[in-house]
């Protein structure tokens, strides 16, 4: 043997003895795609994140190669915001139930680890999230007043009462079931439970009739507070139209004021949790091995350029 071909021997040892970021036959939970406050996160991990949050439709084109790694890049983005908030949660001492779980994970899930720790890990970040909420939300009368003042009722709300609807199947069961709200053997609500309504404002009325023929949208307009329709056939269903009587101006004005409530509760949970996530990631180094990646990343306001 030559001296050069040694040499090339040499090489070729070398590079089949190199290891491969994404060689076939590695081993995912063994590849480490990246680092969130020094702790790794491996290929596997990702991937078992990928399956659970790409959702494809069959029927539909698959996306451009493009298009896919852009969606893959800002998966695995979420992915490691994830890691930053379980290890708080860590640090913090949440923790998770078996029974906890157990409820957290649905039926349709499969029972794998990967799958497992995935669900233990959503369930573990939202109890943080919802334990920084309780701690800083704050909703006050003051509050409430503004936002009422800001978000007035539509004009003459509450004052003509609710239009509901119920749906049927046949003639006769409409017939049957309107004889039982007007006799006062069956309420609204258990109406409704058993068959199902769709309860409109009255200030919608003029939009959701439109969609109705004429002789419907004329009778439901005369019916008066507490009054019943006729059953009235529309295509292959029967309807039945219930005016509800208008509310009590006591119980209309906190019905207004927990909507109130709500609607800032929600906008200041969201808030809050974007806050500790933005503090948090000021803290915590990440570290990307996008070459490690089974697909291009791209990273966010690149322009659509892999790294």
């Amino acid at each position: 043997m030559t001296s050069r071909d040694a040499l090339v021997s040499l090489w070729v040892l070398a590079v089949l003895g190199m290891p491969s970021c994404r060689g076939v036959g590695d081993d995912p939970t063994k590849r480490v795609v990246a680092e969130v406050g020094g702790k790794p996160v491996s290929a596997g991990q990702l991937d078992a994140f990928l399956e659970e949050n790409l959702l494809e439709d069959p029927a539909t084109e698959p996306l451009p190669p493009g298009d896919l790694a852009r969606v893959k890049s800002r998966l695995f983005d979420d992915y490691l915001d994830g890691e930053i908030l379980f290890q708080e949660a860590q640090r913090r001492g949440i923790t998770v139930t078996d029974n906890e779980l157990a409820d957290y994970m649905t039926p349709e899930s499969p029972a794998t680890p990967a799958v497992r720790a995935l669900a233990l890990r959503d369930l573990t970040i939202q109890k943080l999230r919802e334990s920084v909420v309780r701690a800083q939300l704050r909703v006050d009368d003051e509050r409430i007043r503004r936002w009422l003042a800001s978000h007035p009722p539509p004009e003459g709300e509450g004052q003509a009462g609710t239009l509901r609807t119920l749906r049927f199947a046949s003639y006769p069961e409409a017939v049957r079931v309107r004889t039982e709200i007007v006799g006062k053997k069956l309420s609204l609500e258990q109406a409704e439970e058993a068959y199902g309504a769709d309860s409109l404002s009255d200030i919608d009325h003029a939009i959701d009739l439109g969609a109705f023929p004429e002789h419907i949208a004329t009778a439901v307009k005369g019916l008066a507070p507490g009054q019943v329709s006729q059953p009235l056939p529309f295509e292959s269903s029967v309807l039945l139209f219930l005016l509800d009587p208008p509310q009590d101006p006591a119980e209309a004005e906190e019905r207004r004021r927990e909507q109130a409530r709500q609607a800032i509760s929600l906008d200041e949970s969201e808030k809050i949790a974007d806050s500790l996530l933005e503090d948090l990631r000021k803290t915590t180094p990440i570290v990307r091995h996008a070459d490690r990646l089974s697909f291009p990343y791209v990273a966010e306001g690149s322009g659509g350029r892999a790294q």
